[in-house]
């Protein structure tokens, strides 16, 4: 799954990893960076655990976005800049 961040740096979760997840609007988030990648974790105020079947979704969510990744060149890059 390919997400874009905008010119004001925000970057949006897609509908179905919030809806598998339960986040809402003024969800907040714990943020690192770990391993030159970005990590997000939900805070919430209780534990929450998820089922096998929650897990499968996530995984064929995974799948089914596997390789329809955009290759990021040169070219993608100052298009972004030039916001085309």
């Amino acid at each position: 799954m390919t997400i874009t961040m905008s010119a004001k740096h925000q970057v949006t979760i897609p509908k179905k990893i919030a809806a598998i997840l339960g986040l809402k609007r003024g969800s907040m988030f714990d943020v690192a960076v770990r391993n030159n990648r970005i990590e997000l974790v939900p805070l919430e105020t209780i534990v929450k655990e998820f089922s096998d079947e929650v897990y499968g979704k996530l995984e064929k969510l995974s799948q089914e976005e596997r390789g329809k990744e955009k290759r990021v060149t040169k070219k993608f890059i100052s298009a972004l800049r030039k916001g085309v």
